[in-house]
């Protein structure tokens, strides 16, 4: 017998801890995106920001989880300073994988 493993987000819908997770993994790819696209000079920022704006979605969806502040912060840094050195830039964008595995295993 399998188990759904079943979550609530803050306007009361349900997901299953499958659906969760498979999002998650989707949207580590397109963080992981970000450093090949910066390394080739392609449009990266654009692709900054669509994950900024799935990721803050998802931290008013799921708010009580902590690891939400510290992942938006480390985002909209890169933003904003788009001229970082890229190895400080490939590091943040390994922190925000790592926070994002953080953040999955926290819904609940």
């Amino acid at each position: 017998m399998e188990f759904i493993i079943v979550v609530t987000d803050n306007f009361q819908i349900t997901y299953s801890k499958n659906s969760i997770d498979q999002n998650v993994t989707r949207l580590t790819n397109q963080l992981w995106k970000l450093i090949p696209m910066r390394e080739h000079h392609e449009d990266w920022e654009k692709q900054l920001d669509t994950v900024n704006i799935e990721i803050a979605g998802l931290g008013i969806m799921f708010a009580a989880i902590p690891q939400f502040l510290c992942l938006r912060a480390k985002l909209e840094g890169l933003k904003v300073l788009s001229d970082t050195a890229f190895d400080l830039y490939r590091k943040t964008v390994f922190e925000c994988i790592s926070l994002l595995q953080e953040v999955k295993k926290n819904v609940r």
